[in-house]
């Protein structure tokens, strides 16, 4: 068991200072040290992290709770992951989860598989990226698991309160629908084509925001809790396999399609340049490009100017780019008037496809 003692001042506590491994200190050791470090304290009425399971009051008495995997080699690498950035992504992504439902962050469980020479000091600094991650939102740390594995692996666990005027689900959207995005989709996936190239050991400019889009994304609490509350959205996804990927996903159980405008898009100058440098089409990108962890929302028209009065407070800001239509399908309206659709449209991510994708 580790024991309790002062943290360095870099943060890392005695067993991650002392360079232990994860056999050094054995399941129930790096478990009291994640829970003395990062755990959630328990208010009155729960039980935090120690028992079978955690106890949490959520408030209004709805939860909302999600749960997704991060795999080592196939959503992250460690050629040019940090530690602190694998806990801050697996946090992100997680917790984006909460805020395309609308949903009031309330606290997570972690699980952690992973090989038996893995340093105790690397754990450490996951937890920490995601404790970074957590504290704009104050979502807690509350429980989880931990167990051998071949290789590094995560499955977090988020839960959240119904906000008011929630919760959003993905079905809801009907033809006539104004679709909006919030942020820039595609630099994340402009970042992982220039980390696969070899991380740059001082980025700026484009290669910065790239880079930050893909290993530090920031998840859209503040936006989902925001477009729920103001009654005008009807439907609401995150954008995590590409706008397209999850656009199909936001009409497909309505039969709906829809139709977007390339001119609307934000794609910013700088976006371009890295999309040139980078030899990547950049309406690929931001159509097919994933992880981004942006909203994709439908607004009912009449309902606009409740929507633009609640998106001014949206740190992100948020952009029309189409309208759902009653005809299936998606088509992309071109800069120069001509029109994309079917197999001529870019693909976003997916685990399970039909030909090989490279890993993420």
């Amino acid at each position: 068991m580790i024991r309790a003692a002062r943290d360095a001042p870099d943060g890392t506590g005695p067993a991650a200072r002392r360079g232990l491994l994860l056999r050094d200190v054995g399941e129930s050791g790096v478990i009291e040290h994640l829970r003395r470090k990062y755990g959630g304290t328990a208010r009155p009425g729960e039980l935090a992290i120690g028992d079978d399971a955690a106890v949490v009051r959520i408030p209004g008495g709805r939860g909302v709770l999600s749960t997704d995997l991060l795999v080592e080699g196939t959503h992250f690498s460690s050629d040019y992951f940090l530690p602190e950035e694998t806990g801050w992504r697996a946090l992100s992504a997680n917790l984006s989860d909460l805020a395309a439902m609308g949903a009031v962050p309330v606290c997570y469980l972690v699980a952690l598989a992973a090989p038996p020479a893995t340093p105790v000091a690397k754990v450490d600094a996951i937890f920490r990226g995601m404790a970074a991650a957590a504290a704009p939102s104050g979502i807690r740390l509350m429980g989880g698991d931990t167990c051998r594995g071949d290789r590094l692996t995560l499955c977090l666990t988020v839960v959240g309160a119904v906000g008011r005027g929630g919760p959003v689900s993905r079905r809801g959207a009907r033809p006539g629908d104004l679709l909006y995005v919030t942020g820039s989709p595609g630099w994340s996936r402009l970042g992982l084509a220039l980390l696969r190239g070899g991380r740059p050991s001082k980025a700026s400019g484009w290669r910065r925001e790239a880079m930050r889009a893909h290993l530090r994304p920031e998840a859209r609490w503040r936006e989902g809790k925001e477009a729920a509350r103001c009654g005008a959205v009807a439907a609401m996804i995150d954008v995590s396999d590409g706008i397209l990927t999850d656009l199909s996903h936001l009409l497909e159980r309505d039969g709906l399609g829809a139709v977007l405008a390339e001119e609307s898009f934000p794609v910013s100058r700088s976006f371009r340049t890295a999309s040139a440098a980078l030899g990547i089409d950049p309406l690929a990108a931001f159509l097919g490009g994933g992880e981004d962890y942006e909203l994709l929302m439908a607004v009912r028209p009449g309902r606009r100017g409740g929507f633009l009065r609640a998106a001014r407070a949206f740190p992100s800001g948020a952009t029309a780019i189409g309208a759902v239509t009653k005809a299936p399908g998606i088509r992309v309206r071109r800069a120069d008037g001509s029109w994309i659709e079917g197999a001529g449209l870019p693909s976003g991510f997916d685990h399970f496809p039909s030909r090989e994708h490279p890993v993420r």
